[in-house]
């Protein structure tokens, strides 16, 4: 049997996951990977340090983190906005930046200390020297849900509880928690929560009758839709009366991860 957490987590400072660059235009996702908030809500007690071959690395999360010594699991988070599951442009923010080195006021060379001296070099091609990069702006609400098939890794959490998130290591503060509800097996079609599909699982969207994407990039796709009428499901029915319903595939792919 599994268990289901509705888990929201607002930014106490800018939060920027770089979507694309434009010509040093820097865009932003509005959601959070299901491994990246593993990483976080754990507080990284089950990561696993390794030396890491850059020509052969399998890039596995469960080679990183020792999911099963820590079952449980997370939705991708959504950044959403009151009455919507969108971010509007409002809540995000763009910067200008433009490099200029501490020693000497130039975007041409770089410098470094070399031996005691300083060094002057001509600034690598691949390094921007002005741009914008977009951020969501602090306080915004991010809603996940919590998976797992022992209730006391879910019941763990807090309200005010802080963890740190994102390469920038910005601050989350848990602002809101449902009680933890058993799921129900049914069977029929179902209108999913957030689901993040990777690369290797495109033979799982047949399982959808339609679907809508979230974001997609090369290595995965985060959509939700309507599961097909023989699909089997199971749905988490919360006291506010909001629901959740999570596809018998998504779990069937998570065991192959041996995440749950």
């Amino acid at each position: 049997m599994l268990y289901a957490r509705a888990i929201t987590l607002r930014n106490c400072g800018r939060f920027t996951v770089v979507a694309s660059d434009f010509g040093s235009d820097y865009r932003t996702h509005t959601h959070v990977t299901s491994e990246a908030l593993y990483a976080s809500l754990t507080r990284g007690a089950t990561w696993r340090p390794r030396l890491i071959d850059l020509r052969n690395d399998p890039d596995a999360f469960t080679q990183a983190y020792d999911v099963a010594a820590m079952p449980v699991w997370f939705l991708p988070g959504i950044f959403m906005a009151e009455g919507s599951h969108r971010l509007p442009d409002a809540f995000l923010d763009t910067t200008a930046f433009n490099v200029v080195h501490e020693f000497y006021p130039s975007t041409g060379r770089s410098y470094m200390f070399k031996k005691g001296s300083l060094e002057a070099k001509d600034r690598p091609y691949y390094v921007p020297t002005y741009g914008t990069i977009q951020a969501i702006k602090p306080d915004q609400r991010l809603v996940t849900y919590g998976l797992s098939a022992k209730p006391e890794l879910l019941e763990s959490f807090a309200e005010g509880q802080t963890f740190l998130l994102g390469k920038k290591r910005t601050m989350f503060q848990i602002v809101g928690l449902s009680e933890v509800v058993e799921g129900t097996v049914k069977c029929g079609k179902c209108i999913t929560g957030w689901l993040e599909l990777h690369a290797n699982h495109s033979h799982y969207w047949q399982n959808f009758e339609s679907f809508e994407v979230l974001a997609t990039t090369l290595r995965y796709i985060i959509l939700r839709g309507t599961t097909r009428k023989k699909a089997g499901y199971m749905e988490f029915a919360f006291s506010d009366g909001s629901g959740l319903c999570v596809p018998d595939f998504y779990f069937e792919l998570l065991r192959q991860e041996r995440i749950l």
